[in-house]
């Protein structure tokens, strides 16, 4: 037995008798599911743009060149591992599976209203999280891209220590190279 609530901006259900846990469960799994897909996605787009987060960086001591070469590899390697989530991910998607199974086969015809409310919940909570880690980035590529602080100025070419005039047409055929 279910009950529910229509307010102005959204629905929400109240649960009523014994499967309330399991549909908690569910949504708990999904939400954990979609976390998951979240920092896979920051994972990438630290590899993609080169930036580092912070849980990316380890201090080895530099004391010979090979270490050098590690404290530059370290990062990445880092990153890569934490992509690596398809064995959690994959466990979650078969909890998933079995939660829906079992949810459907309870609730019924009311199963696909209660799943439409759950993921219109967690696409919010997602939206906003994709929201944090595109703010995370932008952050984090100011921090760590390396812009020159000044141009370089170069000397002319062509250095008159005579008193004879040149025209300005001579001038730009003189500080020419060729």
């Amino acid at each position: 037995m279910f009950v529910l609530v229509n307010t102005t901006s959204m629905s929400h259900l109240i649960v009523i008798n014994g499967s309330r846990g399991s549909i908690h469960k569910h949504e708990n799994v999904k939400r954990k599911l979609y976390n998951c897909k979240t920092n896979i996605y920051f994972n990438q787009q630290c590899i993609k743009k080169r930036l580092t987060p912070g849980y990316g960086k380890i201090k080895i001591p530099i004391t010979s060149p090979a270490s050098k070469y590690t404290q530059s590899k370290v990062p990445n390697m880092r990153i890569k591992d934490e992509i690596k989530y398809p064995p959690i991910k994959k466990q979650l998607n078969q909890q998933m599976y079995h939660l829906h199974l079992s949810l459907a086969n309870s609730w019924n015809n009311t199963w696909p209203y209660i799943q439409s409310l759950i993921e219109d919940k967690l696409l919010i909570e997602t939206r906003i999280k994709y929201k944090n880690l595109e703010r995370k980035l932008s952050i984090l590529s100011q921090k760590q891209t390396v812009t020159p602080q000044a141009t370089h100025t170069f000397h002319p070419r062509f250095i008159n220590n005579t008193n004879i005039s040149f025209s300005s047409r001579e001038i730009t055929l003189l500080g020419k190279r060729r």
